[in-house]
């Protein structure tokens, strides 16, 4: 997975990424012109999979949280505000997780981790308790093996909610949040299709919470999927887009990449050395993408977006999943 955001101060963005094999995360700083450094490595727990970027301990620079799936492990590496990173503090969470996201769960200031841990079939929350520490984790039953959770106010009591999918069943838990940092027990919605990937915003200006995901049923027609929120905690029924190909969606990101202030998605396409980008109408609806290749031999599955030269408009940052062990930059030419 791959991260942006600005970790020596300088106004460019930057980049983060985990690398499986290798057990560490790699920084690329940027330079301005959609150009990047030499990288930059620390070393973190076994199999890294997922990361978020934070300041969690209040003092500036930006700072990441990392899950490990093989030691079942969280390392939090702390910023030091030039694009280096300090070693790493490891705290135990369940049985593999596959996914962090942090977010201020309990209103207090403070960034808390969200985790999202396969073989223990919950989700843990760990709260921030202050200088970059964090309590154990509580956690809250799922169906079996989540794999990926969005985060935001779903029934809009102004209180962060979960929302928990899973690349096996075909079903959606939305955990709804208290506002101190605790989640009422799930309830399971089901859809007829698993999930790979999910993201969260507001794709039909209604201003509720609503989802995108990609299928990852092997059976069915590849598709990008939106479900609409209804303001409640529970959404409507799944519009899909096709993908005009045969292909399957793999992790999806959000942006207004054509600059008519609409949401657009981009959506990598592994099998196919691709990305996609669906464009918004502003109503909920996209058209079929209008395909972007990464690279020759290319197994495109990370995806980000950030302005990386600074001209304006988003671009596209891709994690290449092949032995190239690289990262794809697609600048944006739109007019």
């Amino acid at each position: 997975m791959v991260a942006v955001n600005d970790f020596n101060g300088d106004g460019i963005l930057d980049l983060v990424s985990v690398n499986h094999g290798a057990n560490i995360v790699i920084v690329l700083l940027g330079i301005g012109n959609g150009g990047f450094g030499s990288q930059a490595t620390f070393p973190v727990g076994t199999n890294p999979i997922s990361i978020a970027v934070g300041d969690f301990n209040d003092d500036g620079p930006l700072d990441l949280a990392v899950v490990n799936q093989l030691d079942n492990t969280m390392s939090v590496l702390f910023g030091t505000g030039s694009g280096s990173f300090r070693p790493q503090i490891i705290y135990s969470t369940g049985l593999y997780p596959q996914w962090v996201v942090t977010k201020d769960i309990n209103g207090d200031g403070r960034l808390d981790l969200v985790i999202v841990n396969y073989y223990s079939s919950n989700v843990g929350v760990m709260l921030g308790i202050g200088n970059g520490n964090f309590t154990s984790q509580a956690t809250y039953l799922t169906f079996a093996n989540p794999s990926c959770v969005a985060v935001d106010d779903f029934d809009g009591d102004g209180h962060l909610d979960l929302v928990v999918i899973n690349i096996k069943w075909p079903l959606m838990s939305v955990l709804l949040g208290t506002g101190n940092g605790d989640f009422q027990s799930q309830t399971m919605f089901p859809y007829g299709l698993q999930w790979l990937s999910i993201a969260t915003s507001d794709f039909n200006g209604d201003g509720r919470a609503d989802i995108v995901v990609t299928s990852a049923s092997f059976q069915s027609t590849p598709s990008v999927g939106i479900l609409l929120g209804a303001g409640n905690g529970s959404f409507g029924l799944q519009t899909k887009f096709l993908s005009g190909v045969t292909s399957k969606p793999y992790v999806v990101a959000i942006g207004d990449f054509n600059g008519d202030t609409r949401l657009d998605l981009v959506v990598t396409f592994n099998s196919l050395a691709t990305v996609g980008v669906f464009l918004g109408a502003g109503n909920g609806s996209f058209g079929l993408p209008i395909m972007f290749s990464t690279a020759s031999s290319s197994k495109p599955y990370g995806v980000a977006v950030g302005d990386f030269n600074n001209d304006g408009r988003l671009d596209i940052a891709v994690t290449d999943f092949s032995a190239h062990n690289t990262i794809n930059i697609l600048l944006n030419t739109c007019t």
